[in-house]
């Protein structure tokens, strides 16, 4: 006969899958949509070359967009 504490020994705990679901999840939105602002940007600068330098100072939405996926990566080490 099992004895309660043998099986919570015996059974893994769910905190590494469930950090690994966070940062993976967390990571896909900011991921999409840097490669949508990318390439958005890149389709901009091939129709008007000379606005090139405009479109670049409007690349900082992208950066914008990287810090929701470093709070979830963060967020991994909040949580206990």
């Amino acid at each position: 006969m099992f004895y309660f504490a043998e099986v919570a020994a015996a059974v893994p705990s769910f905190d590494v899958l469930g950090k690994g679901l966070m940062v993976g999840l967390g990571l896909i939105g900011p991921t999409i949509g840097v490669g949508l602002i990318g390439g958005n940007y890149l389709k901009a600068v091939g129709r008007n070359p000379e606005a090139a330098k405009f479109f670049s100072q409007a690349m900082i939405f992208a950066a914008m967009v990287e810090v929701f996926g470093f709070i979830a990566f963060a967020a991994t080490f909040i949580l206990k």
